[in-house]
């Protein structure tokens, strides 16, 4: 999407408003704001801690109840894996 803009203009806040297209495409809430040159701002978008962790926690594992308690080395010599 190199290339791909629209003209904004600063309020006089020094507010910039993001085009909606832009922001549908992009899907996040928090940015980061970096000065490259006198004439270059660059805003890049990161993923807020905060729904991070209500991502990881969302994630739901599932596997063989049956052998979620079964420790590790106790099965070890069924699959081919050499005691030390």
């Amino acid at each position: 999407m190199v290339g791909v803009g629209e003209r904004v203009d600063m309020d006089d806040k020094g507010r910039i408003t993001i085009p909606f297209n832009i922001r549908r495409v992009v899907g996040k809430r928090s940015f980061r704001v970096e000065l490259f040159d006198k004439d270059t701002i660059i805003l890049r978008a990161f993923e807020d801690r905060g729904d991070l962790v209500k991502k990881i926690a969302g994630i739901r594992l599932v596997g063989d109840m049956e052998r979620a308690s079964v420790d590790a080395a106790t099965i070890k010599d069924h699959y081919g894996w050499v005691k030390h």
